[in-house]
């Protein structure tokens, strides 16, 4: 029996096992096992390649990415694969990605995506651009990409980026593009860009001696200055028209040049909903100057609406700012602070011990709150009488209030309590899609704050007042004169009696 035994072990350990493989993966461990099975350098876009062919099917999904059959994977005919990994290297020696090019033919990126939209250029396998066709288009196309102001000013005209100001001022050129761009993990900034032919164009323009404007030293005054201030008066007179619905109507009147649409945005508080949008339309057709611009000036766009809910807001009693921090995302809450919307006052800044849960490595590395921090604090059970007292009867204000929402319903929910008015979505507010929305954005827009709740409360709530602050300058009722008041100089905007400035219309 035991030498039987023996031999039998003997011979499992001397036959090697095949090592276990799922029967379905993802496109990176398909392309190495299909590596392992030809010899070739095979790739998930080899795979996603077989599978547009039909060679392969997704037969289930993983967030969101497709699973292959690993059976199938393994039946593949090598002489095709390798075909495949053939046309693939093929065209990536033939061809670029984005980035690489933009810079080929020294364009913006963004250039490639607009020539490619309107099928100027076709984009290939990959998202890669094939080099003959990029050659093609950088010698039939030139002057049709965009550049930024820096290198407009510094690199076509030759003239101080700080100069270039002046040249939009004049009203001598428009941006002909407008994105926003990142910068750093919080915020972003509004890049402009430019024709390069419309730029170029401006070397010709009479009576602009750029010579002079050339060369000059840092901090030097600017000769282009002069046609900046003998610039079409646009903005004058629809400053002028904001300032006059401000007086005429008593209320706040808010007015932005967009960069985006390169129109003017005009919006204003209601008092009982006066003035109306009609009322204004006929105050700005009937005016003699703001009216000649009516079909550049946009009434009542969509941020408008947002900055009046956010001065509703600010109003006393009326809301209250809520933020958690979790065990992990969307775990119970290991802090929970409440300050009021209007004074910033503090109303509730505690620790809450979570139970049975721990807190992730990961939810730790952004809050820095430890297990041991929150061992001695009350739990959530204990700390909700409170939070029901501060929040009854106001809006509860979250950035990323599904977020915030969820975690507090989920401890309720545990406690064995009633949500009461925590519960209807009525009753609260998302001050992150509020800001999206005010913005234009369509992304998702990080708070930037303390990762506490106490800080993120305040930094969410500066996010409100600033959105109550509307866009652009702000128009408020003058007061009437008094006596004393200094005599007034003539209104901005009104001509000069001297030569209009080259290309102005």
């Amino acid at each position: 029996m035991t030498d039987t035994t023996t031999e039998t072990t003997e011979t499992a350990a001397a036959t090697p096992q095949e090592p276990y493989v799922p029967e379905a993966l993802g496109a990176t461990r398909i392309a190495l096992l299909l590596a392992e099975h030809t010899g070739e350098p095979v790739t998930p876009e080899d795979v996603a390649e077989l599978a547009a062919q039909e060679h392969l099917e997704a037969v289930d999904h993983y967030k969101g990415w497709p699973m292959y059959s690993t059976a199938a994977a393994r039946g593949l005919d090598a002489a095709l694969v390798r075909a495949v990994v053939a046309d693939r290297v093929e065209w990536e020696a033939a061809s670029l990605p984005r980035d690489a090019a933009a810079e080929r033919i020294g364009w913006h990126w963004s250039d490639l995506v607009r020539m490619g939209e309107e099928g100027r250029i076709t984009t290939g396998r990959g998202g890669r651009y094939l080099i003959a066709d990029l050659d093609t288009l950088a010698a039939e196309a030139d002057g049709e990409q965009y550049v930024t102001a820096q290198y407009a000013a510094t690199d076509v005209l030759e003239i101080r980026a700080s100069d270039w100001r002046y040249v939009e001022a004049a009203g001598w050129i428009r941006p002909a593009h407008v994105y926003e761009r990142e910068v750093g993990r919080h915020r972003t900034v509004t890049v402009s860009l430019y024709r390069l032919g419309d730029v170029r164009a401006l070397r010709e323009l009479p009576g602009v001696d750029w010579e002079a404007v050339r060369g000059l030293p840092k901090g030097a005054p600017s000769p282009l200055r002069e046609y900046a201030r003998l610039a079409p008066t646009r903005a004058a007179a629809v400053r002028d028209f904001a300032q006059g619905v401000a007086d005429r109507h008593g209320v706040t009147v808010w007015a932005w040049n967009s960069p985006y649409s390169g129109c003017w945005e005009l919006d204003w508080d209601r008092i009982e909903d006066q003035p109306t949008e009609a009322t204004v339309r006929r105050e700005l057709a009937d005016d003699p100057e703001a009216g000649r611009y009516a079909g550049e000036i946009t009434l009542c766009p969509a941020w408008g609406d947002i900055t009046r809910e956010a001065r509703e807001l600010l109003e006393p009693g009326r809301a209250v700012v809520l933020d958690t921090e979790t065990t992990d995302l969307y775990g119970r809450t290991v802090e929970i602070a409440v300050i009021d919307a209007a004074t910033g006052k503090k109303m509730l800044d505690t620790l809450v011990n979570p139970g049975d849960a721990e807190i992730s490595d990961g939810a730790r590395w952004v809050h820095g709150i430890t297990d041991e921090m929150v061992a001695d604090a009350r739990s959530f059970e204990k700390v909700l009488p409170r939070l029901r007292k501060v929040t009854k009867g106001k809006t509860v204000l979250a950035y990323n209030a599904e977020f915030d929402r969820t975690v507090v319903l989920g401890d309720i929910k545990r406690a064995g309590k009633k949500p009461m008015h925590l519960e209807p979505w009525d009753n609260w507010y998302c001050l992150m899609e509020a800001y999206a929305q005010w913005l234009g954005s369509r992304r998702w827009l990080r708070l930037g704050g303390s990762h506490r709740a106490a800080g993120d409360c305040e930094s969410a709530r500066q996010v409100l007042i600033k959105i109550s602050k509307g866009m652009g300058t702000a128009f408020t009722p003058r007061r009437p004169a008094a006596p004393g008041d200094p005599v007034p100089g003539p209104p901005p905007g009104t001509a000069l009696a001297q030569p209009a400035a080259p290309g102005a219309q």
